[in-house]
């Protein structure tokens, strides 16, 4: 039933995405997107890679339309829906794309570029769109509630679209009446589940994808004249009441345009879930000062959070990548094994290596009611190593700088694009501000 305090919520979204410009943007925060879309590029290109990726484009390409819009490592162009599907399924095909409260890299960001590409649109109207956007996806997914973990809903594609449907209607410039009508759409187009998390199944990297391109098509239609309900939010049968347990509503409208909920941003070092980050890096760094040979490690116990080893996190015996790399026990597995700085490491070598799949059902995962942050002991023989988790470089107590983006972007891509296109796409990218038309950054995206 409707809450008797909410009231116009999807109209009160509306107005700040109406009245929110260039200028309004604090200018760390302008930064910060700078970082956020190299970091998500980096993500596209690795994905152009694999096989579930591939998948998806060749979909696109066999169904056609209007080439209008470039994708990651492709010849060929797409119409601005299908581009925005793919390359949001590529942005979050291999764990390893930047969050902001939420996916908007894989669900904003592609649709945005699209549009942005074909309109021949500025740096600005792109960096306002994709920040707004964020915003909102952030604010939709900080007050849902059990969303997740409760319903079995993925937040990506179940908000993913009415984020992605105001950053277009930002680009067209919408009133507060056609951003009204967006979102009632694209609400309406709201969907995803997590019983991915089981068997790993491919679903997952597609949400993004297909929540970037339901929100612009949502904007279109709204752009067309359609309409959606004015209360897809706060109504009975509105987005909150569909999706979560009573929502912490106040959240969704609190502060807004003056704090912003996407900051700080939090990125990835490693590819693999963002709970596992700490871990992960407490592993990296013990290796730099000793040589661990996992055949002589006797014990592996991870304390931590109980959110960290939530029972879709520690499937012990994956069946395919995505599995492995949402499962806590199997990744440190793998870390323990490799050097995971290199995000290709994480393959099918890994995920059928006997000795990491004997690790990974070795792994005790002990909950210790609000840890900071995770203990890794390792026992090798008669010596026990105590390692202490700090917050992952990337994390938004760590954050990463330009130089460290940038560090990651040529080791994320340099399996994808020359050391020329990468740093042309590096320069285009710090100076987004400038950009006259984004059309010509797309481009670099291209093959």
């Amino acid at each position: 039933m409707i809450h008797p305090f909410w009231m116009n919520e999807t109209k009160e979204i509306a107005k700040f995405v109406h009245r929110t410009h260039f200028a309004d943007l604090p200018p760390d925060l302008v930064t910060q997107f700078r970082i956020f879309v190299l970091d998500s590029f980096a993500a596209g290109f690795i994905g152009s890679l694999l096989p579930w990726a591939k998948t998806v484009l060749e979909m696109v390409q066999h169904l056609g339309g209007t080439p209008e819009a470039s994708l990651f490592g492709q010849l060929w162009k797409a119409d601005v829906s299908r581009a925005a599907l793919a390359n949001g399924t590529m942005i979050a095909s291999f764990e390893c794309e930047p969050l902001t409260g939420s996916h908007a890299s894989g669900t904003v960001l592609p649709a945005v570029m699209a549009v942005c590409e074909r309109e021949h649109l500025d740096g600005k109207a792109f960096l306002t769109a994709l920040i707004v956007g964020a915003e909102i996806s952030a604010r939709i997914a900080r007050a849902a509630v059990g969303l997740e973990t409760d319903r079995g809903f993925h937040n990506p594609g179940t908000q993913g679209p009415l984020a992605a449907a105001v950053a277009v209607g930002k680009l067209y410039d919408f009133d507060e009446t056609q951003l009204v009508n967006a979102l009632g759409i694209a609400g309406s187009c709201a969907a995803g589940l997590l019983e991915f998390a089981w068997e790993g199944a491919n679903t997952k990297r597609l949400h993004l994808g297909r929540a970037s391109q339901l929100g612009l098509e949502s904007a279109l239609l709204a752009r067309n004249g359609f309409s959606g309900p004015a209360t897809i939010l706060e109504g009975r049968y509105g987005y909150f009441n569909a999706f979560s347990l009573p929502p912490n509503m106040e959240r969704l409208l609190e502060g807004i345009g003056q704090r912003w909920a996407v900051q700080p941003l939090s990125l990835k070092s490693f590819a693999t879930h963002v709970t596992h980050q700490a871990v992960v890096q407490a592993i990296q760094i013990f290796k730099q000062s000793r040589k661990l040979d996992a055949e002589k490690t006797t014990r592996v116990a991870i304390k931590g959070d109980r959110h960290i080893m939530e029972e879709r996190h520690s499937v012990r015996e994956p069946q395919s990548l995505m599995g492995a790399q949402y499962s806590l026990p199997f990744t440190t597995a793998v870390a323990l094994t490799r050097d995971m700085s290199d995000p290709l490491v994480y393959d099918d070598g890994a995920l059928w290596d006997p000795m990491v799949r004997s690790l990974a059902k070795r792994i005790e995962l002990i909950p210790v009611e609000g840890s900071a942050h995770p203990e890794v002991i390792i026992e090798v023989q008669d010596e026990t190593h105590t390692l202490a988790a700090s917050p992952c470089k990337g994390s938004p107590r760590n954050p990463f700088t330009w130089e460290d983006v940038c560090d990651k972007f040529r080791r994320y891509t340099s399996r994808a694009i020359s050391e020329k296109k990468s740093s042309a796409i590096m320069a285009a990218v710090r100076d987004l501000p400038d950009c006259q038309d984004m059309a010509q950054i797309a481009s670099l995206l291209a093959s």
